[in-house]
């Protein structure tokens, strides 16, 4: 039975027809799309999920970047038959970007982002992430009106088709309410820009029966005027709920209304590929809290009086998040927790409040304000805290709630959410309706939060879907949230999540026939083919709710807790180049749950071969994916351990005569590296670089790339005249015996092997610089004699040989452990090796570099000239060693302004994948030169091989940041 239910749920391959339908969907697409196309069963199994419950194998995916092509997408798919949806972030949590059709992804073509004068308005494509917008506009102390937990990932097409709200936005500040100009491509190929006189005249002639069309419409509906209330009545709370009717109330212009339908139509209505913001203001003064209160009641009734009658404020208490006692012991592990511990009873919730306003003594007085109105209510322990860092921590809880509360499921279920809202006079007793209907169901596991201001809650709780009787248990607890919501309360079964698939089958039961059967003529009118989306936000199909369910098989323990949220994607340098940490999960669960069931095993072996270069290859192990997953997955371990497993003896062998052979193998790829360096100086670089690129095509990719950023390394520093330790552990120790502070430097491989470009400034190389700085700074350098193949172990990690990697790290950590008889603290100039040296058990503290300059160096130099503008790289060790204060601090001291190269986050170097797999490296940067300002001439890295990448892609030099900081504090 278990077997039955499981196919049931889990979508099958595509059927030849569709897959056929798919494949010259793509055909007649060729020489018009330049954005990569899949039809495989690998990529567009990828590409099946989104962060919701369901999945659904497209028959093609392709990248669209500019109109053009989305027309072409619209022809292509009309010719073979198949729907179009397009996809932004895929962060969706009602299975809205989903498709078995074409899904259309956003590629980089949608990146506009410009601030008009004064940042009053800001333009954006639809592939910017809302966190993006806002960092830009930080500096004028505004931002957008949307602001969704998700927007460190969600992107602006996603925010506009949903019509996204969030924790501070309300109902006044999203979309609908704060949008100046929609640019939209509708189905038939036109476009309409709302801020171009021209395209609206042309439009009102083009399209003049489709705009008569909604103007009668508008004209029925305000003809009506028990419809008129209640639609002015669903829209003074969040409601996402079908097609965004409050447009035909609020205005009377038959292309304003087109427009404003637009947002939150969920991809159902056209393309929209231009938005124009007004945006809000961000105060720059604000105090944070999480206050506990004795029971939900009490909270409730705090929160309908902070609601203001349910008008948005800027000023004063601009965030209620509720948090119910069962959600927050998810994450009372944490440490922004522990202050709040002792006054948290079995059932007391907590509101986390932002109080906000544009200068310090207003703050004091709405602080003031807000406390009196706590202790009024009951509130147990009011702690309201400028502390910018606690604030960040706290919302950052907040904001992690959706992946720490599916972290707490049991392992192998579905993360099932939803999010619902009630008028907020009846806050109070709705949370407690709430939590009676989920225990009533069996979800004693569903912990419920929610923006409390705009009378808005999630709940989350989870299911196994490939056990009997699980979907129809999902079914009837949504029919009793349709009745508790929709009906008793007048509230919203879709407050900002949008409507989708899980909604669909209730739209009319909330809105009611009249407002339903409008809602299908705007479908008619916009999309007669339903070529956009079918099946989203209408649906004829009762039970579309629990239908194409996923399922999640265990696979590997490290990943077992992801529920595919797809916080990860931003930080993946092979994002929108393969595959992603979301999609290197669910493949790896499809693979595990084939092998299972033994149901396809053709399927299966197609799958395990071709997940060897978009899952294996092009993985850079940085598990930077784990610091935006808030339960900290880290993808990259999981694909070293299945590099190690595809492991055969050959391999082992030649691991382990590299492991035992470093030295030979440092010679000779600094021999290599040099030998290319010298015919560069015969032979121009192009040519070098094409004579190595041939014997790449010759041996499979066997043969390294060599690169004109690419340079000899300095092999290791040589100290002063020093004598042999007695001990004989290979140091030579100084022999200057002057009483000052002694430290071991340990040169990492990278940092020997590789060099970095002539600069004007005349820098000394990683090493030299590093030895300098510490000799100036009135230290006595200790390092090792035979540093040549020396190697943390880090290299063979990230290959898949953890035993070599035990092995060789472990030699190096006894050695640096027993420097002339004594534990002495160690520094080491490359992040990756510090960060690993620092997991070896034992062994004396290693420092990188950078925090070590800045804690120990620093304050014993002098800064003797600066340079106008310095780019940063924040590498991904020293991202997850928490160092970018640290190095902007030395950049800091070394330039007037520092450039932190934003849209990087791991190069893709990873090692050496810059050499073997350099289109990894190349596509992690494609969008750096947009980071180097005007006038910078240098950047800087505390790795070298990254400083190489960087060097190739950015237009200017990187060079080790211990080397510009020896140039700046040089005497004279």
């Amino acid at each position: 039975m278990q077997q039955a239910v499981l196919s049931s749920t889990q979508p099958k391959a595509q059927t030849p027809d569709r897959q056929a339908a798919g494949e010259r969907v793509v055909a007649r697409l060729e020489g018009q799309i330049r954005g990569r196309m899949y039809t495989d069963p690998l990529m567009t199994y990828a590409w099946s999920g989104d962060a919701s419950s369901y999945r659904l194998i497209p028959a093609a995916v392709v990248f669209v970047n500019s109109e053009d092509e989305v027309r072409a997408v619209f022809r292509a798919a009309r010719a073979e038959g198949l729907p179009v949806t397009f996809r932004a972030a895929g962060t969706s949590l009602s299975g809205q970007a989903l498709t078995d059709g074409v899904l259309a992804v956003l590629g980089d073509g949608w990146r506009k982002l410009q601030i008009h004068d004064g940042a009053d308005r800001i333009t954006l494509g639809p592939a910017i992430i809302v966190a993006e917008a806002n960092r830009a506009l930080k500096p004028f102390n505004r931002k957008i009106g949307p602001d969704p937990a998700s927007q460190a990932t969600c992107k602006i097409g996603g925010v506009v088709n949903n019509n996204s709200s969030g924790m501070c936005c309300g109902v006044a500040q999203n979309t609908y309410h704060t949008m100046a100009r929609l640019r939209i491509v509708l189905t038939d190929g036109t476009v309409l820009d709302s801020g171009d006189a021209a395209s609206c005249d042309s439009f009102r002639v083009t399209h003049a029966a489709m705009l008569e069309e909604i103007h009668r419409l508008h004209h029925e509906v305000m003809a009506d005027s028990e419809l008129v209330a209640l639609i002015r009545r669903k829209y003074r709370i969040k409601n996402t709920v079908g097609y965004s009717l409050n447009a035909l109330v609020d205005y009377h212009d038959p292309l304003e209304i087109l427009i404003h339908l637009m947002v939150g139509s969920e991809g159902t209505l056209g393309f929209v590929s231009e938005v124009t913001y007004n945006t809000v203001p961000e105060h720059p003064f604000k105090a944070t809290g999480l206050i506990p209160f004795p029971d939900p009641e009490a909270a409730g009734r705090a929160i309908i009086e902070m609601s203001n009658g349910g008008v948005q404020v800027t000023t004063g208490i601009t965030a209620a998040e509720y948090i119910e006692r069962r959600a927050l012991a998810t994450v009372e592990h944490l440490a922004p927790m522990a202050p709040l511990l002792p006054w948290l009873t079995d059932t007391s919730p907590a509101v986390l409040i932002d109080v906000t306003a544009p200068d310090a003594e207003t703050l004091a007085v709405e602080v003031a304000k807000a406390e009196a109105l706590l202790a009024r209510h009951g509130a147990t322990h009011i702690d309201l805290s400028t502390d910018e860092l606690r604030s960040h921590a706290l919302w950052d809880i907040r904001k992690g709630f959706f992946t720490s509360g599916g972290a707490a499921r049991p392992k192998g279920t579905s993360m099932l959410t939803e999010d619902v809202a009630a008028p907020i006079e009846r806050l109070a007793e709705f949370v407690v309706d709430m939590r009676n209907l989920l225990d009533a169901h069996g979800y004693e596991d569903a912990i419920i939060f929610g923006h409390a201001l705009a009378g808005n809650l999630h709940f989350q709780m989870s299911d196994n879907f490939a056990q009997a009787g699980a979907a129809e248990k999902f079914d009837r607890f949504n029919q009793e949230l349709s009745e508790l919501v929709s009906v008793r309360y007048g509230g919203s079964l879709k407050a900002e999540h949008g409507t989708g698939r899980a909604i669909a089958p209730f739209v009319e039961a909330e809105w009611g026939e009249k407002a339903y059967r409008i809602m299908h003529r705007i479908k008619a009118l916009f999309d007669p083919e339903r070529l956009l989306n079918p099946g989203v936000l209408l649906n004829d199909d009762p039970k579309i709710h629990v239908k194409n369910l996923k399922v999640m098989p265990l696979a590997d323990e490290i990943v077992d807790m992801c529920i595919e949220c797809g916080f990860c994607e931003p930080a993946c340098p092979s994002h929108h180049m393969t595959l992603t940490p979301r999609q290197r999960i669910a493949v790896t669960r499809e693979r595990e749950r084939l092998r299972e069931t033994g149901e396809d095993p053709e399927r299966l072996a197609r799958f395990d071969a071709d997940f060897q270069y978009p899952g294996l290859d092009t993985c850079a192990a940085c598990n930077l994916c784990s610091l935006r997953c808030p339960v900290g997955i880290e993808t990259g371990t999981m694909i070293m351990g299945e590099r190690a497993r595809r492991r055969g003896d050959t391999a082992e062998a030649v691991a382990g005569f590299v492991a035992g052979h470093r030295g030979a193998v440092e010679t000779m790829m600094r021999g290599g590296v040099g030998l290319a360096d010298a015919a560069r100086a015969v032979i121009p670089a192009p040519a070098v670089e094409a004579i190595t690129d041939a014997a790449r095509r010759l041996t499979g990719k066997r043969v390294p790339r060599v690169s004109r950023a690419l340079h000899r390394g300095p092999g290791a520093p040589k100290l002063k005249e020093s004598r042999q330790d007695p001990r004989s552990t290979g140091f030579p120790v100084p022999i200057a015996q002057s009483g000052r502070p002694r430290i071991v430097y340990f040169p990492a491989c990278p940092s020997r092997m590789f060099g970095a470009p002539e600069t004007r400034l005349k820098l000394l190389s990683g090493p030299d610089a590093m030895v300098a700085l510490l000799e100036r700074a009135g230290y006595e350098v200790v390092m090792p004699e035979g540093v040549n193949g020396q190697c943390c172990g880090q290299p063979f990690q990230s290959k898949g040989f953890p035993a070599e990697a035990d092995r060789v790290g472990g030699e190096l950590v006894a050695r640096l452990s027993d420097v002339g008889g004594q534990m002495l603290p160690v520094v080491t100039d490359a992040s990756t090796c510090a960060k690993h040296l620092a997991a070896v058990p034992g062994g004396a503290t290693v420092m990188d570099s950078g925090l070590f300059v800045v804690e120990h160096l620093l304050p014993r130099l002098t800064v003797t000239q600066r340079l106008p503008v310095v780019a940063v790289h924040h590498n991904c060790s020293a991202q997850r060693l928490k160092e970018q204060p640290a190095t902007e601090a030395v950049a800091a001291a070394c330039a007037e302004q520092v450039a932190v190269l934003n849209s990087v986050t791991c190069c893709g170097y990873a090692g050496d994948k810059g050499l073997f797999v350099p289109e990894l490296n190349a596509h992690a940067t494609r969008r750096v030169k947009g980071d180097i300002p005007e006038g910078c001439e240098i950047g800087v890295s505390t790795v070298s091989t990254c400083a190489s990448g960087l060097t190739e892609h950015a237009g200017v030099p990187f060079v080790a940041l211990v080397s510009l900081l020896e140039w700046a504090t040089r005497e004279g």
